[in-house]
């Protein structure tokens, strides 16, 4: 129940960021550690990606929206991923066995996790696809529910934003 309101309270702070479009304009929000596994099951926190910019993206194989999305998020890993950026993409796939021949169809290398149930209730993620933008210190910046054009566009600018910033705003390496 905590995860959730945290979780909620998270997604106002980020509904706030969305509005002024400004990386520095609204407080950054501390999110969860949350636990993700790979596709061999190994398991890796999130704190793990502390010092890259993470695009938490969360979808799954029968969402039509992430479709659209996933190609997009793949063609950002690509420019960027080089810079310090990281896309993790979260199967919430019930039928996770499907997962990996999705991937390949797609022609997928993003990094691709899933998270246990518990994990998956306790954010409250009720939206696919819904992504986070975390910055070097894994704090919550800004989350996209949804697909659109215009939210990709906006996701590319706010991550360039942020590989740009030292480790901390304060501008300290």
């Amino acid at each position: 129940m905590r995860k959730v309101l945290v979780f909620w309270l998270v997604m106002a702070a980020l509904a706030a960021a969305v509005e002024t479009r400004a990386a520095d304009a609204a407080p950054r929000v501390d999110f969860p550690d949350i636990e993700l596994y790979d596709l061999q099951g190994n398991p890796y926190k999130l704190s793990d990606f502390r010092g890259t910019v993470v695009v938490l993206n969360f979808w799954a194989t029968w969402c039509g929206p992430c479709r659209m999305e996933l190609p997009e998020l793949q063609k950002l890993y690509n420019e960027l991923g080089g810079k310090g950026l990281m896309v993790l993409a979260v199967s919430v796939d019930e039928y996770r066995q499907l997962v990996p021949s999705f991937i390949q169809r797609m022609k997928l290398t993003v990094p691709v996790y899933f998270v246990d149930p518990a994990t998956e209730r306790s954010l409250g993620i009720g939206t696919i696809p819904f992504t986070l933008v975390l910055d070097k210190e894994g704090k919550a910046v800004r989350a996209y529910p949804g697909y659109s054009q215009a939210g990709m566009r906006d996701l590319k600018k706010l991550a360039v934003e942020l590989l740009a910033e030292k480790r901390g705003r304060g501008g300290k390496s």
